[in-house]
């Protein structure tokens, strides 16, 4: 078995891929963020409880060049899906500085393939105005894909969803039906005909309406491209090729 690290593991999206990575039988999975295993597992652990035990739940950050070159040593695949929403300079270094920063130590590491939860925006452009919303978010996203790039040229995939939708536990307030939202925003901003066109052409709003994917396919597409290729080839997937594996 290939050793697979997924940073941000505990999270939604994370979690999902966990989830796939397991289910492919290839991997032996570790997860490394902050606050180590989740308090709450999402649907997709929690309906199989046997997984959470199956995952070793690292505690570590992501910054503490120590604790990277403890955690990444010996792995096969690293994931990154680190992500965070507040100012902007907190989201680019959140969303860019943590992963080109994991990029650099899986380099030195000698890991054979890295693989990134990016945005459908970066496929659009890789210069984001100030005044755009999320700016921050999205220039991160650049920095990081960049530096795959760079170091992992023909052994990295890249995904690009727009909002990720499917059953999330938030805290407190429970289990949110995030697909109530997701699924008819992207049936009528993909399959509508003229009704469709007009939204894809607003701008930033259109891209994100119409690349809005399941969390499912996002684990799965992650998973299953990276073991086609085997570290011998580089993939960028768009949202219209992350549905595909539903």
């Amino acid at each position: 078995m290939q050793r697979l690290l997924v940073l941000g593991g505990n999270g939604y999206v994370g979690q999902n891929i966990c989830r796939a990575a397991l289910d492919s039988g290839k991997y032996a999975v570790a997860s490394l963020s902050r606050s180590g295993p989740p308090s709450t597992p999402n649907p997709c652990l929690a309906a199989n409880s046997h997984l959470m035990d199956e995952i070793e739940w690292m505690k570590g950050d992501i910054f503490d060049v120590a604790r990277r070159d403890e955690a990444f040593g010996g792995v096969d695949v690293i994931i990154s899906t680190i992500g965070a929403f507040g100012n902007n300079e907190y989201m680019e270094k959140i969303c860019g500085d943590a992963t080109v920063d994991a990029v650099e130590s899986a380099a030195k590491h000698k890991v054979k393939q890295f693989g990134f939860i990016s945005s459908a925006q970066v496929g659009k452009t890789t210069e984001f105005s100030s005044s755009m919303p999320l700016y921050g978010y999205f220039r991160g996203k650049a920095k990081a894909e960049e530096a795959i790039k760079r170091l992992f040229p023909h052994s990295h995939v890249i995904a690009r969803p727009g909002f990720i939708y499917g059953p999330r536990v938030a805290g407190a307030i429970g289990t949110l039906p995030l697909q109530l939202v997701g699924a008819p925003i992207n049936f009528i901003s993909t399959r509508c005909g003229p009704i469709s066109s007009v939204i894809q052409a607003v701008p930033f709003l259109g891209t994100e309406a119409s690349s809005m994917v399941p969390v499912g396919c996002v684990g799965d597409a992650m998973i299953k491209t990276l073991l086609d290729k085997n570290g011998d080839g580089a993939c960028t997937l768009s949202a219209e090729k992350i549905r595909k594996f539903a």
